[in-house]
């Protein structure tokens, strides 16, 4: 089954001469661990946004979970991407005066579906995410994010896009401002726990000494609909 599907997926920003993304099409299955490449500027961070909902879809399909997002107004895909997406950001985008524990919760507050798929009390979940990514929910989950280090900001940015098991990770160059051996521990946790949830991972880097962790790679200059059928 699907948890992505693209369909001849198309979209300029506004001034542009050409557009960013011309008839893209791709699929990736439930469970499925894709590294999308491509150089600066090709288009991977706006392709990430089309596929969360972020930016609005003026020609062709992005269909998450059975849902054609592009169908749906700002606020339902708003509420789409709460329930059953899991996003992480080059910069993590944690809340620096909230607490580990507190950033990985985010998603629950705001979703009553991710809030009903944790077993159990959303917060014990959320201190097993961090001891599964090795971050000590004891002695560092009480810390302000912003006393953490990059490596520790990402393992909570990590646990927050996994709580309540999602269907969808997306991950845009999560790993670029860590060293190889951190890169490769990082990668092995993640993709353990996005198994683990069975949730369809799709994570964009220029980075191929990742390769490893992957299914499969695709580039995005490949995914034409006259291209291979991704």
């Amino acid at each position: 089954m699907s948890q992505i599907h693209i369909s001849d997926l198309s979209h300029s920003w506004p001034g542009s001469d050409a557009p960013v993304l011309q008839n893209l099409s791709l699929n990736i299955d439930t469970g499925e661990r894709v590294m999308l490449r491509g150089p600066s500027g090709s288009g991977k961070s706006t392709l990430l946004s089309a596929i969360s909902g972020v930016i609005d879809i003026p020609s062709g399909s992005v269909t998450i979970a059975g849902q054609d997002i592009g169908t749906l107004p700002a606020s339902k895909r708003d509420s789409f991407r709460a329930d059953h997406l899991g996003l992480i950001f080059q910069v993590f985008n944690l809340v620096p005066w909230l607490s580990a524990v507190d950033n990985v919760l985010l998603p629950c507050r705001f979703s009553k579906r991710r809030r009903q798929r944790v077993n159990g009390a959303i917060d014990t979940e959320a201190r097993r995410l961090l001891s599964a990514l090795e971050l000590d929910p004891d002695t560092l989950g009480a810390s302000k994010a912003s006393n953490l280090s990059v490596g520790q900001q990402q393992r909570v940015a990590a646990a927050r896009a996994l709580i309540g098991a999602p269907e969808v990770i997306l991950a845009d160059e999560p790993t670029s401002a860590l060293d190889p051996d951190a890169k490769n521990s990082f990668m092995q946790l993640l993709c353990q726990q996005a198994q683990e949830s069975g949730a369809a991972l799709l994570m964009a880097s220029h980075d191929t000494g990742l390769d490893q962790h992957f299914d499969r790679v695709v580039e995005l200059s490949s995914l034409t609909a006259a291209g291979e059928n991704q």
